[in-house]
């Protein structure tokens, strides 16, 4: 029998619109689109069924998580004009390491103007890495604060909770007392939603002397999921009196709690992070041994680094935007 060769790109798309769950291989074929494949993408995706776009989009989010090879962007960049919010949203997260300049705009204008409440919060948070590289100077100061400001300006505005905590979010980068104003205010508003977020942009903010109190303080909060930034929030701010309180986290009624708790240990580490884990991994159980084993790792890499030092090199280095690009990426 002779050997297939190489399905025809139409008769992807083909499939792509017919069958019950995308294939694998079809999915694959999306990646790196261009020239007369990406007109062809182009002209047949407004022909497949809306639920189908959906379900395309959201596979390839998925897949593109696992597989450092694909790329994504091409496919999502047409999908940005999608009729249907639903397909929009997910193409605004699926260009999550595109970073080019050319999205800026059409990010701030789905900000603003985007009549659906999950385009409008899916791109307050894709303009978080512009936020940033603007703080890495990385993209021109004038660009950089008008990214800043449409992103503050949602948040203060009456704009649903969803959209202005993921504006805060992305504006935690930003070193600016109004940013840091807005982040006191989402704090003490008494929504919890808001409260996880401003714990997020604290952590994004590597400024442990204004957040870490509280921060340390809400280690002990009735609300699992304020618990659980806050426990994110210790690790980024590197606050090592939070330890023996994440600690006691390993014991959280939540387990995703107990599981950033570990995570957030690794990342301070010393030697009573290393000394907790390292009891607990003789307890655990198949679920969170791994997981705590990766911390020890991450713990001992980490102390390893920060014993190190090169003499002559310190002034040369600027550590809060290396530990920015680490987070970040």
């Amino acid at each position: 029998m002779a050997k297939r060769g190489p399905k025809p790109f139409a008769q992807t798309l083909a499939d792509l619109s017919s069958a019950a769950h995308p294939a694998l291989d079809d999915l694959r074929a999306l990646s790196d689109l261009s020239g007369k494949q990406l007109d062809e993408f182009a002209a047949g995706w407004p022909n497949i069924p809306a639920d189908r776009r959906v379900e395309i989009m959201f596979c390839l989010n998925e897949l593109a998580e696992d597989s450092f090879d694909l790329n994504i962007n091409a496919a999502a960049r047409i999908a940005l004009h999608d009729s249907d919010p639903r397909v929009r949203a997910i193409a605004i997260r699926n260009l999550w390491e595109d970073q080019g300049r050319d999205l800026i705009n059409p990010l701030l204008s789905f900000l603003t103007d985007d009549p659906s409440l999950e385009v409008r919060a899916a791109a307050a948070t894709a303009l978080g890495v512009y936020v940033y590289l603007g703080e890495a100077e990385e993209l021109p100061a004038e660009q950089a604060r008008r990214i800043e400001d449409a992103l503050l300006t949602v948040f203060n505005e009456n704009e649903p909770v969803e959209v202005r905590r993921r504006a805060l979010e992305s504006l935690g980068f930003a070193q600016r007392e109004d940013v840091a104003g807005a982040i006191d205010q989402a704090y003490a508003d008494g929504d919890d939603l808001l409260r996880v977020s401003a714990l997020f942009a604290m952590g994004r903010s590597l400024d442990p002397e204004r957040w870490g109190d509280m921060v340390i303080e809400d280690l002990g909060h009735t609300s699992s999921e304020v618990r659980y930034e806050a426990a994110r929030a210790a690790a980024e701010l590197q606050l090592d009196e939070a330890v023996p309180t994440l600690g006691e986290l390993l014991d959280d009624s939540d387990p995703e709690v107990q599981e950033m708790s570990i995570w957030a240990l690794g990342e301070i580490g010393g030697e009573e992070a290393r000394r907790i884990l390292g009891e607990r991994l003789e307890t655990a159980d198949d679920d969170l041994s791994d997981l705590i084993e990766d911390a020890l790792a991450t713990a001992e890499l980490m102390d390893g680094i920060a014993d190190f030092d090169m003499p002559g090199l310190g002034d040369e280095f600027d550590d809060d935007e290396q530990a920015r690009k680490a987070r970040l990426n």
